[in-house]
Parts: C-alpha cells; sequence; structure tokens
C-alpha cells in the first residue's frame, strides 16, 4: 500500500487521458502492437514506436481540446483526401489534430527510450522548438510495502513513459509481468527484484524496487495491481529465504531522494546505477542454469562450468547440504559484505539447488583464467617480476577488503586464488566447510601447507593466520 498519500501532479499541463493509451508500447524493442497485431511505426524522431491503427481509434473517442500527450506532430505535405486543401507546414502539439492521412508524429515528450535519454524538452533551452519551462515535469519518491517481508521499499514517481528494454542497473532484458487485463504496463528485471509500472492514462512511470502487489499513479491515483510468482524467486526453505530477504538486491537503496526540476532522465537514472551497492544474491531456479560441466571437485563440493542466460558462471554444489545449517547460511549472509563491489573478490550471484539430490548450489562469478596454482604450473617460467608483483597485488587487494570487513578467510591457497577479467581474485570465501556442518574457528581444515603454525598448536584462525597464508 502506498504511504506517501500527498496529491502531486507530474505533468501539471496535461490532463489525464478518458481512454487509456494503447498505441505506446512499454517495451520499445517491439515490432508488433500488443493490441492489434499490427507493425509499429516510428516517429520521426528517436525512433519511438507507435501504432497508427490503435492511434486511430484513439482519437475517434477522444472529445474536446484537452492537452492529453505531448506530442509533437507536422504534416508530410501530402494530398490527403480527409482535408479538402493540403496541410503544408503543418505543425500541432494537439494529439486530436492527427490525420492518418497526412500527418506524422515527429517525437512524443513524455517517451522514453534509449534513443531519447537526452530529450530536448528537459535541456535549459531548446534550439527545436524553443522549449524553456522545466517545471511541467515533476518527479518525486515515496514508499510502498514488500509482499516478501512487509518491509517498506523505496518507490520512484517518474513524469515519463519508460519504454527502455532492459534494466537500467544490470542490463538484463525486461520481463512482462502477466496481468488479467492484458495490459501491457508492467514490466521488471528478475535479477535485481526491480519492477516498472506505467499507467496508460497519464504516461508516467512508477519505478519500485522490491517485490510490492500493487502501485498508484501518482496523477490519476488509479491503483493497478501487480502479481508476481514468488515460487521462482523463493526457495521454499525458511532458512534460505531469511537469507534472501537480507541480500534482496533493491534492499541496499534505502531512501531516494528526487531534486527538481529534473534535467534529464539521464540524471535521475545515473543517480540510481551510481548508489551503491545495487547487487545481491537471489534464488535462481534451477531450469535457468544450464550446460553443466564438471572441472574440479573437493571433499565438500563440486565445481561445474555453467550457463546461466547468457553469462557463464561457476557452480558450486555443496555436498550434503540437503539440511543445510542456518549457521553456515549466516556465514554466506556475512562475508556477502566482502563480495559487493571489490573488483578482486569473487562473487556470488544466487543460489539454486539440484531438484533430484535435493543439494544446494552456489552461483559464482567465473574465472575463465583458472587457479593460480595451474597458471604458475604453465606460465611461471615467463613470468616478470611485474607480473608476479601484480598478481600480489590483486590478492592483497582482495585480503584487505576481507579484513577490513573484520571477517577471516581461513582457506587462502594457490587453487582460491582465481584468474577473472584479466584480474587475480580470491574465491571461497570460509565456504571449505561442509555445508551441514559447523566447524569451530578452532578445528583445523585446509591445506596444511598454507596453513599457519600456531593452528596446529590449537590458536584460533586469525587474520595473521590468513597473511601467513599468502
Amino acid at each position: 500500500m502506498n504511504t506517501d498519500n500527498n496529491p502531486f501532479d507530474p505533468t501539471r499541463k496535461l490532463k489525464s487521458s478518458p481512454v487509456p493509451v494503447l498505441f505506446i508500447p512499454f517495451k520499445n524493442d517491439e515490432e508488433k502492437c500488443d493490441y492489434c497485431g499490427i507493425k509499429y511505426s516510428k516517429t520521426l524522431m528517436f525512433e519511438q514506436k507507435y501504432c497508427k491503427n490503435c492511434l486511430f481509434w484513439y482519437v475517434q473517442y477522444i472529445t474536446g481540446n484537452n492537452t492529453y500527450l505531448d506530442a509533437h506532430i507536422n504534416t508530410n505535405n501530402s494530398q490527403c483526401i480527409k482535408h479538402k486543401a493540403t496541410r503544408n507546414n503543418f505543425n500541432t502539439t494537439i494529439i486530436q489534430e492527427w490525420c492518418e492521412y497526412c500527418s506524422e508524429i515527429l517525437y512524443f515528450t513524455q517517451v522514453l527510450t534509449k534513443n531519447s535519454n537526452c530529450l530536448h524538452i528537459y535541456n535549459a533551452e531548446c534550439e527545436i522548438c524553443n522549449y524553456k519551462n522545466r517545471s511541467d515535469y515533476q518527479a518525486s519518491s515515496g514508499w510502498v510495502e514488500s509482499t516478501l517481508n512487509k518491509k517498506f521499499i523505496p518507490t520512484l514517481y517518474l513524469p515519463w513513459w519508460d519504454s527502455c528494454n532492459q534494466c537500467i542497473v544490470c542490463y538484463k532484458e525486461f520481463k512482462y509481468i502477466h496481468q488479467e487485463s492484458k495490459s501491457y504496463c508492467q514490466k521488471w528485471c528478475s535479477r535485481c527484484f526491480i519492477i516498472y509500472t506505467g499507467c496508460r492514462y497519464c504516461l508516467t512511470t512508477n519505478i519500485i524496487f522490491g517485490i510490492a502487489d500493487q502501485s498508484q499513479c501518482k496523477k490519476c491515483r488509479r491503483i493497478s495491481f501487480i502479481r508476481i510468482d514468488i515460487t521462482d524467486i523463493r526457495s521454499g526453505n525458511c532458512i534460505i529465504d531469511e537469507l534472501l530477504d537480507f541480500l534482496e538486491p533493491t534492499k541496499f537503496y534505502g531512501s531516494i531522494c528526487i531534486r527538481n526540476p529534473i534535467r534529464s532522465p539521464y540524471e535521475v537514472y545515473s543517480f540510481i546505477r551510481n548508489k551503491p551497492p545495487t547487487k545481491g544474491i537471489v534464488w535462481i531456479p534451477y531450469s535457468q542454469v544450464t550446460n553443466l560441466k564438471k572441472i574440479a571437485e573437493g571433499g565438500f563440493s563440486i565445481i561445474y562450468k555453467a550457463t546461466w542466460g547468457r553469462t557463464d558462471v561457476a557452480v558450486k554444489k555443496l555436498r550434503d547440504s540437503q539440511n543445510i545449517s542456518k549457521h553456515f547460511l549466516n556465514e554466506l549472509r556475512s562475508l556477502y559484505q566482502c563480495y559487493d563491489y571489490n573488483f578482486n573478490v569473487i562473487g556470488c550471484h544466487g543460489i539454486t539447488q539440484d531438484p533430484i539430490t535435493k543439494e544446494y548450489m552456489l552461483i559464482l562469478n567465473y574465472a575463465e583464467g583458472g587457479n593460480l596454482h595451474d597458471y604458475l604450473q604453465k606460465y611461471f617460467i615467463n613470468l616478470r617480476w611485474n607480473d608476479k608483483l601484480c598478481i600480489l597485488n590483486g590478492i592483497s587487494y582482495g585480503l584487505r577488503n576481507i579484513h577490513n570487513n573484520n571477517f577471516i578467510h581461513r582457506d587462502i591457497h594457490s587453487g582460491n586464488m582465481l584468474l577473472s577479467s584479466q584480474q587475480w581474485k580470491i574465491g571461497d570465501l570460509g565456504l571449505s566447510q561442509p555445508a551441514n556442518n559447523t566447524l569451530s574457528n578452532n578445528e583445523i581444515y585446509g591445506v596444511i601447507p598454507y596453513i599457519a603454525p600456531e593452528i596446529f598448536k590449537g590458536a584460533a584462525f586469525s587474520k595473521e593466520s590468513d597473511v601467513y597464508s599468502f
């Protein structure tokens, strides 16, 4: 439920349309109209798509001279069978004056696509239409209740129709959310848990940074209900779901404040992209992980190379993890803080479960360069001092980040130092223990040559023992 009930008009000079605007898609990469199936046309500027057939019927239902859309229309200077005279050099912003025979849409000011991210309407001055009053478009923020954990999550209320195809955070392709009304005005990123809802009466967009069950337009106050199948983003295990609630990607956005007037949509989206951290650990349906190929095996896990979406990932299957312990997952929750936005630590995308063995699996960043042990075996004779220093530098930065977050690794060895995207990174952050068991801090495990001498005398693992292993 929306907790911000203050009246606010994001587009003051425009009226809410009496009928829904169905001729503009919510994803600009679509080829055919969702309603009539006819191929979309494009505006002369910014390549914004619209359906001429649905626009024709929209104009028929509109009465009066109210301005519902911020559109710019001109004539194609052709002989019109509807108008007695040719409308040479005719220009208008009134959508009711559009003619299917002699008019062309120059652009929709309210419609945002990847090609119109810097709409001149939001600049200080415009050489095309001389528009200067930016105060007509206002954004705001608020809070809605999450359907996952009943906590409040931030929402942005934007004065434009966002028809972009990809998530502004991770660039994953948006998916439509099923609606009984088939209005095609709800889309979401299943990786970042960000929902976009559009109002087809006002051409405004709400961005919800989490999973909610409803959204309200700031202009016309209409409420749209959101129905996302959470079985694909929840494990069914209360311990793991509790962990996922903590590590939900959008949890970290916190409060979002917007300053008006807005110079451009780019200003808003840059703010979102640059508001760290935005990554999270999510539940990944096993069906999304394909092409599994075993590349390594240890005492407590099996490592696979696999594909998730279009991305190569490493999959770590935890042996005997059907009854995974809460202590183990709490450690994963703590160690996650070391992953986020650190280029020298291997990141974790999410968790999944083998449907046959019921063992849990971690979906990790794939290190295409392999581990340091194998790398030295192959290239040591050709390594220069600068190369060696580069390796040590990357690993030391990763270890520093772990220690700065007040954690210890406990299993530093060359097999856990990985080369990814031409950078040396630390992997297996404290996860080499059995998933269904809790090892106390003074139990010995790991690769013996790398274990600090004091550990064999009963001392606990520490930051100092990590440095010895390094």
